[in-house]
C-alpha cells in the first residue's frame, strides 16, 4: 500500500506517488509496470547533507508478465532531492546541476573509455536511474552489499589503498578524456564555494573560530592560537585559493567531497575489504589532483595511517594513476611522483581547511551534535554544541600531530 504513513515529515514530498514511481521503472525497465505500492526513508543520517535530501525508496511493483501469474518484485532506490529551503534555492539548483552532469553525461563517457581498455569492472559511483527538475533516481548500492563502517575510528590502511586505486584510475580517465572534449567539464571548471551565499562558508568561519578558543584553553596547542587567529581571517580566501586552476599543470576532474561519508565498502564474508563506490558528486571541480587527495588524507585516514602510510599511499596513487593513464592512451608526459607531491603541497591549505572543519564534526561519538544546524547556528545550543565537538580529546591528538606540518615547522 502507497502510503506516507509514519514517514517523517522533512522526507515526505508531494510529487512522490505511485505515478511517480510508474515514470521511474518505466524508464528503469524500458517497459510498462504497475507499482503496488512504496516505504520511504532516509536514506543517511539526517543532518549530513547541506544541499540535498537523501531518501531510501523500495518500490513493489509486478511487469505485464508477474501480474498474469499473480507474482510481485521489489526494487530499493535512492532518491535526492533538494532541501526545500528558499534561503538555499540559487545553490542547491546549481549543485544539482553538476551532480545530475557527472552521473549521466561524463559517467557515460568514463564508462566508454573504460570498455575500450577492457576494463569493465570499475565501478565509479551508482547507476543514474532517472532524473527530472524535482530529484536524481539513483540504483540502490546497499543492495549489493556496499556500506559505510563506523566513521568515528576513521580507515585503517587497507582502506585506503583501495580507495588510492580507484580514485587513481577515476582521476586518469577524466584526464584523458579532457584531452579529447574539454567541454565536456565545463560546468565543473568554477566551484560553488565562489558563492557568498555558500553555508559552507560561515560553517568553515565557525570551526576555525572554534580552533582559535580550542588553542586558548589547550596548553599544548597554545603556541598556535596566533595561527588560527590569522586563519580566522583569511580561510574563506586560503580555500577559494583551492580553486584556482593552473592550465599548464596535470589536472583532473576531483569528487570535491571526498571523504568517509562519500563511499560506501563492500566486505567478503571474512571482514575483508574488496571494493568500493564514491557517492555524492555535487561538488566536482576540475583542477588539482591535490585537492581530492589532501581532502581524502587528511579527514578520513585515521592517526596511524597518517603517521606511517602517508608516503606509501601516495606512492600507489602514482603508480596506479601512470598505469591507468597508459591504458587509456593519455598523449601528454605521465605525472611524476615528484609532480603529485607538488600538487598536493600547492592545495596544502585545503588539507588545513578539512583538518580543521571536517575532522571534528567526523570523529565525535555524539553525533547528534554535529548538525549542520548546530555549525551554522549562533543560538546557545548551538555554540555549547559545537564547543563540544571541538573540545574532544581525539581531535586535540590529531591537531598536536598535524599543526607543526600546516605551521611549517616539519
Amino acid at each position: 500500500m502507497a502510503t506516507t504513513d509514519d514517514v517523517p515529515n522533512e522526507i515526505v514530498r508531494s510529487w512522490i506517488n505511485v505515478e511517480y514511481f510508474t515514470k521511474v521503472l518505466k524508464a528503469h525497465f524500458g517497459e510498462e509496470v504497475k507499482v503496488l505500492g512504496y516505504a520511504l526513508e532516509h536514506g543517511a543520517p539526517k543532518g549530513q547533507n547541506f544541499m540535498s535530501s537523501i531518501i531510501r525508496a523500495k518500490v513493489t511493483y509486478c511487469s505485464s508478465g508477474q501480474n498474469e501469474r499473480n507474482e510481485r518484485s521489489t526494487i530499493s532506490v535512492i532518491l535526492k532531492t533538494g532541501l526545500e529551503s528558499p534561503d538555499l534555492a540559487e545553490s542547491v539548483q546549481y549543485v544539482f546541476e553538476v551532480e545530475k552532469d557527472v552521473y549521466g553525461t561524463i559517467m557515460r563517457e568514463i564508462r566508454q573509455l573504460l570498455e575500450s581498455s577492457g576494463d569493465c569492472g570499475s565501478l565509479f559511483g551508482p547507476k543514474l536511474i532517472y532524473e527530472d527538475d524535482d530529484a536524481l533516481v539513483l540504483e540502490d548500492l546497499s543492495e549489493q552489499g556496499f556500506r559505510q563502517p563506523d566513521r568515528r575510528s576513521r580507515l585503517d590502511l587497507d582502506h585506503c589503498k583501495l580507495l588510492m586505486l580507484k580514485l587513481a584510475k577515476f582521476h586518469a580517465a577524466t584526464a584523458v578524456l579532457s584531452r579529447k572534449n574539454r567541454n565536456l567539464f565545463e560546468l565543473h571548471m568554477t566551484s560553488g564555494f565562489y558563492d557568498e551565499q555558500n553555508p559552507i562558508r560561515k560553517y568553515y568561519q565557525n570551526c576555525v573560530k572554534e580552533c582559535t578558543s580550542l588553542a586558548a584553553t589547550i596548553p599544548d596547542l597554545a603556541s598556535y592560537e596566533d595561527f588560527f587567529v590569522d586563519l580566522e581571517c583569511s580561510v574563506i580566501e586560503r580555500e577559494c585559493s583551492t580553486y584556482h586552476r593552473d592550465e599548464d599543470a596535470f589536472n583532473v576532474l576531483n569528487h570535491g567531497d571526498l571523504w568517509l561519508n562519500n563511499v560506501l565498502w563492500k566486505y567478503d564474508t571474512e571482514g575483508k575489504v574488496i571494493d568500493l563506490s564514491l557517492i555524492d558528486y555535487q561538488e566536482c571541480f576540475f583542477g588539482s589532483p591535490g585537492i581530492d587527495l589532501n581532502h581524502f588524507l587528511y579527514t578520513s585516514a585515521n592517526n596511524d595511517v597518517q603517521r606511517n602510510g602517508f608516503d606509501e599511499l601516495v606512492q600507489i596513487y602514482v603508480t596506479e594513476l601512470r598505469s591507468s593513464l597508459e591504458a587509456f592512451k593519455y598523449d601528454a608526459p605521465l605525472p611524476t611522483l615528484e609532480t603529485i607531491q607538488h600538487e598536493m603541497h600547492k592545495k596544502r591549505d585545503h588539507a588545513l581547511v578539512m583538518t580543521t572543519c571536517i575532522v571534528p564534526a567526523l570523529i565525535i561519538e555524539r553525533t547528534e551534535l554535529a548538525t549542520p544546524e548546530n555549525m551554522l547556528d549562533d543560538s546557545e545550543e548551538a555554540l555549547q554544541a559545537r564547543r563540544e565537538v571541538f573540545t574532544n580529546p581525539k581531535f586535540v591528538e590529531i591537531l598536536k600531530f598535524l599543526l607543526p606540518k600546516f605551521a611549517g615547522e616539519e
